[in-house]
């Protein structure tokens, strides 16, 4: 992902025809799925991994599962290519190109807000579905079939709906003009050197951007070891937190999460229409006009109430993220003093009976629910910066700087899967968990200095004096 995303942004950018490009991304996507899921089985229907009473078995084969594996893990690698490349042709091309103007039905906040709250549904539901398929089956090899099948049946589905979203938008249909292209002789090469310059200048295109900084801030959160990953699931296990219990906190997490598609759209508008200070702001309209989404007619004042909206409402999001992850890594520390202070003759004991001292219920509340309050400020920071990304970008780079993007969000998780398997021990988690609210503290700073450069304050320090004085003089 590091590697390629930036040449699938590319590829998005380069493609003149809309329809094509995403259904190729659809077909891609489902295919490789398809294709992954069927070398799985094969994987899993040898002897030594599948009781004698299966109905398909085949010989253990060391060669066979290695092959099958690299065969497997490859797809699933096109699988991630494909659905970024969907992501980008999606929500930085179709999205845009369809949205109406600010402040009219199905604006561009809106349809992000919408689009976000169907994918953290189906985040939600999707494991447990497949959980309850595999239960009920009592294979897991019917369950890989059974999304083998799920993808079958949503490539029409998915192929009718964007066919039918590109015949009722003549937008859509129009073909877009190729961006400006290398001189012959920097085309002409082949060589190893010339693509790495030109990967090199999809990050200093992008880093030219007036939204980079929004953009690694929002990165450097996929760095954050205190989000329901698999990392912090395995350490709550062996912290002897139940899956029950576990699932019902991710599942009011998820909760949380939905909630701020509702409530996004909502807080942009009210901090937008909060905007009357047009003199005191260093971004002038007219320096604005022509950039991304930003119009520079009459009209164009309701686009600016939005760009103002989305960075304040996004520090606002981004400050509650912060707030409550105090509290998550104060209990996570309390928890793994807790378990230091077992190591006696009754840990001892418990563990010989294959039990675990039970975390306190106390800070378990704590980090569950701050846990849980953090997501909601995540979110709504992450939907305000993916439509400044939107707006602000010039529409001949939009898709090759969201490519770059990727890359850059996958090197943070790559970061944070390397910090994990640098401490691996139960007991150093809250290590991370430190570093996590290191990685939070960054991304605020980032942000916020931002958000003041570009409006050349963060507090309106005169009105809370005046309503500071105002409520003296009330007591």
């Amino acid at each position: 992902m590091i590697l390629f995303s930036t040449s699938v942004g590319h590829w998005v950018q380069n493609s003149p025809n809309r329809l094509r490009t995403l259904l190729s991304t659809i077909i891609c996507n489902r295919g490789s799925v398809i294709i992954g899921s069927f070398f799985w089985v094969l994987i899993l229907s040898q002897e030594d991994l599948v009781g004698h009473e299966a109905i398909f078995i085949l010989p253990k084969n060391t060669l066979l599962k290695g092959l099958g594996f690299a065969i497997a893990v490859t797809f699933g690698i096109i699988e991630r290519l494909s659905s970024s490349g969907n992501l980008i042709s999606m929500e930085r091309d179709w999205v845009v190109t369809v949205a109406a103007p600010a402040g009219r039905p199905y604006d561009l906040t809106h349809l992000n807000a919408v689009m976000r709250r169907i994918d953290l549904v189906c985040k939600l539901i999707s494991p447990i579905l497949i959980a309850a398929v595999i239960s009920a089956l009592g294979s897991i090899r019917l369950g890989i079939v059974f999304t083998g099948l799920t993808s079958l049946v949503c490539i029409p589905i998915e192929i009718f709906s964007a066919k039918r979203a590109w015949n009722s938008s003549p937008l859509l249909q129009t073909r877009r003009m190729p961006p400006p292209q290398p001189t012959t002789s920097q085309t002409s090469s082949r060589s190893w050197l010339a693509k790495t310059r030109q990967y090199l200048h999809g990050f200093e295109l992008y880093f030219s951007t007036t939204v980079w900084v929004p953009s690694v801030a929002l990165a450097l959160l996929h760095f954050n070891m205190l989000t329901w990953r698999a990392t912090f699931i395995t350490y709550l296990i062996n912290a002897g937190y139940s899956l029950n219990i576990i699932t019902t906190a991710r599942a009011i997490g998820s909760l949380f999460e939905i909630t701020s598609t509702v409530i996004t759209p909502r807080g942009i508008e009210y901090m937008g229409k909060a905007y009357h200070h047009k003199g005191s702001s260093p971004v002038d309209e007219d320096d604005e006009a022509g950039v991304g989404l930003i119009d520079s007619d009459p009209r164009g004042n309701r686009d600016v109430e939005t760009l103002i909206g989305l960075q304040r409402f996004g520090l606002w999001g981004m400050s509650w993220q912060l707030i409550n992850t105090f509290p998550v890594v104060v209990a996570l520390w309390a928890i793994s003093a807790q378990r230091d202070g077992t190591e006696g003759l009754l840990a001892v004991s418990r563990r010989i009976v294959y039990q675990q001292a039970s975390p306190s219920v106390g800070w378990s509340i704590v980090l569950f629910s701050f846990l849980a309050f953090s997501r909601l400020g995540v979110w709504v920071f992450d939907l305000t910066t993916q439509q400044l990304t939107q707006t602000l970008i010039p529409q001949h780079q939009r898709s090759s700087f969201a490519g770059t993007e990727s890359s850059v969000v996958n090197i943070f998780e790559l970061l944070g899967a390397g910090a994990a398997i640098a401490f691996p021990r139960t007991e150093q988690y809250r290590w991370l968990a430190l570093a996590s609210l290191v990685t939070v503290i960054v991304s605020w700073i980032m942000y916020a200095f931002w958000v003041r450069q570009q409006r050349g304050h963060l507090v309106h320090w005169e009105k809370l004096v005046r309503g500071f004085c105002s409520t003296a003089r009330k007591w």
